[in-house]
C-alpha cells in the first residue's frame, strides 16, 4: 500500500500542474488579439474617405449644396453603411449595383469606381466601418509612382481630371500627363503641385484638401525627378 500511495503522488502534482496550466490558457484566449501591423487596416481618413468626397461629393452632388444628402465626412457616411455587412449598406449597393437610371454611381459623365477602390470601401464596412486614422502611419520617404502617387491621385483627382471630363483641360489618367502638369520643364506644365498647397490658386480638390504626409509624397517623388516606378 505505501508504494501504491508514493507512485500516486507524482501523477497527482502532475494533474494538478496540468489543470492549473490548461486554465490558464483559457483565461489568455479570452483576451482582445493583439494586432501586431495596425496599417493592415483600411484607414478611414486616407483612404476611403477620399475615395467618396473625389466621387460623389462633386458639386451639384452630395457635397451638401442641394437636397442630396453630404457624404463629406465620417459622420455622414457611416449613416450610409451597416458595419460588418457591405451587402446591406446603401452606400455599397449604389457603388457595385443600381443607382441612378439603373446605373452604378457615380453617374455619367464620372468615371465608376475602379474595382480597387470598391474593395476597399468593401473591406472598411466588413471590418466594421470605423472611423480610423493613418495619421501614424503615412510612409513619406518609400515613394514610387505606380503605388503611392498613382493611389493619390486616383482616390483624390482622377473623378474631375480624367479623358471624358478634363476639368482645367487636365488629365491626370497616365504617367505622362501626371509628369507633364508637375514638370516645369515640359510644355504642358500646370502647377500641379502650387494647386495641390493652394499657391496661388484655389486648393485642389475643391472638396478637402489632401493630407500633409500626400503632399510631402508628391514633393519627394518630384524631387526625386518624376521616376516611372
Amino acid at each position: 500500500m505505501i508504494t501504491k500511495n508514493v507512485s500516486r503522488f507524482p501523477l497527482l502534482a502532475i494533474t494538478f500542474i496540468l489543470l492549473i496550466s490548461l486554465s490558464s490558457c483559457r483565461h489568455d484566449a479570452e483576451l482582445p488579439p493583439i494586432i501586431a501591423n495596425v496599417g493592415d487596416s483600411i484607414m478611414f481618413d486616407s483612404q476611403v474617405l477620399p475615395i467618396i468626397v473625389s466621387n460623389c461629393s462633386m458639386a451639384g452632388c452630395h457635397d451638401g449644396s442641394g437636397e442630396k444628402f453630404p457624404l463629406l465626412n465620417y459622420e455622414q457616411v457611416s449613416r450610409r453603411v451597416k458595419a460588418g455587412n457591405p451587402n446591406k449598406s446603401s452606400l455599397y449597393q449604389v457603388i457595385t449595383t443600381k443607382g441612378l437610371a439603373g446605373n452604378p454611381m457615380p453617374p455619367s459623365p464620372y468615371p465608376s469606381l475602379t474595382n480597387a477602390q470598391i474593395t476597399v470601401i468593401q473591406l472598411w464596412i466588413m471590418e466594421g466601418a470605423k472611423n480610423t486614422s493613418s495619421v501614424n502611419y503615412c510612409d513619406s520617404i518609400h515613394v514610387n509612382y505606380s503605388g503611392t502617387i498613382r493611389s493619390i491621385l486616383d482616390n483624390n483627382c482622377v473623378s474631375c481630371h480624367n479623358t471624358a471630363l478634363a476639368s482645367g483641360n487636365l488629365s491626370l489618367l497616365t504617367y505622362d500627363e501626371v509628369k507633364n502638369a508637375t514638370d516645369p520643364s515640359s510644355a504642358t506644365f500646370m502647377n500641379l503641385l502650387d494647386h495641390i498647397e493652394g499657391n496661388g490658386y484655389s486648393q485642389m480638390p475643391q472638396n478637402g484638401s489632401l493630407s500633409t504626409c500626400n503632399i510631402a509624397q508628391i514633393k519627394k517623388w518630384i524631387n526625386d525627378g518624376f521616376p516611372k516606378n
